[in-house]
């Protein structure tokens, strides 16, 4: 277990890895192990083949695990394998030869733009108080951005400049980026803004915003649209890029705005958008 808290603060403090990739990568690690000594009769991690490693994976597949879920535990051995084979700790790397299941690609859901100005324009939906301004400059940043939920809850109000209305957000490997704000979104922020290192998410006790809080909060409100199955904040950021490219924006300024490190990441938004042309065309042509 020490190789393994080990290597989950090395992916914290020199990898700077999100919180809650190191606690999935935790999980996975620790179900690994149960694993070993209940079927391999391994009590030590480290003594793992690369047998071993095949024969989780397929019974992960026999429990009709998610594959995208069985992925990451794919990772997360081979990352922990390559930190031990790194500091000598094994001489060889069993999951090496580890791939990845090819997975069915599913197309992003997203709320339409109508649902979305439906919802953000109304009168009713966010209560006038404090929790009501608060959710609603939350969606709006979301939309108005394209930034991920880690990326929101670590928002520091020193990260916002109201006066060049741009905000710097770190994504993933620690990657700043400037991102730019709607004028109607810097109004929305202004009372929210405190000393530069204060958060501007807190809870009601005044600590950090998480992640399960948030999504309650997204959830609640965008159910209401009846437009996507998850409702999500990443649903959100879907939206953002759909209705970029919708609206003609170049795919390598989304690709920008989203912090994607590689163009292949954003171009299934084109996928969507071909989706939407290809139903209208087939209800709207005469022929079809």
């Amino acid at each position: 277990m020490d190789y393994i808290e080990n290597f989950l603060a090395y992916l914290a403090n020199e990898r700077r890895y999100s919180q809650h990739t190191i606690t999935s990568y935790s999980n996975d690690l620790n179900q690994f192990c149960v694993y070993l000594s209940n079927e391999c009769e391994l009590e030590n991690i480290t003594l793992a083949e690369p047998k071993h490693l095949r024969q989780w994976v397929v019974s992960l597949r026999g429990e009709k695990i998610n594959v995208v879920s069985i992925n990451r535990k794919i990772s997360a051995l081979r990352s922990f394998y390559k930190f031990l084979c790194k500091n000598e700790i094994v001489k060889s790397n069993p999951a090496s030869r580890l791939s990845n299941i090819k997975a069915p690609k599913k197309l992003p859901e997203f709320v339409p733009q109508d649902k979305m100005d439906t919802l953000l324009d109304s009168d009713t939906m966010f209560p006038d108080t404090d929790d009501g301004r608060r959710d609603r400059l939350m969606i709006e940043l979301f939309y108005a951005t394209g930034i991920r939920e880690s990326e929101l809850i670590n928002i520091r109000c020193g990260d916002i400049d109201l006066m060049s209305k741009t905000i710097k957000v770190v994504g993933k490997g620690n990657k700043a980026r400037i991102v730019p704000l709607l004028d109607e979104v810097c109004q929305m922020i202004r009372p929210f803004m405190g000393m530069a290192e204060q958060y501007l998410f807190t809870t009601k006790k005044g600590r950090k915003m998480y992640a399960r809080l948030v999504y309650r909060i997204i959830n609640k409100y965008l159910v209401t649209t009846n437009a996507v199955s998850h409702n999500s904040p990443h649903v959100l950021r879907h939206s953002f890029a759909t209705g970029m490219l919708n609206n003609g924006a170049d795919i390598n300024a989304i690709k920008e705005l989203l912090g994607h490190a590689n163009l292949s990441a954003t171009q299934i938004y084109t996928h969507v958008t071909y989706e939407k042309l290809n139903k209208v065309y087939k209800q709207a042509h005469p022929r079809a």
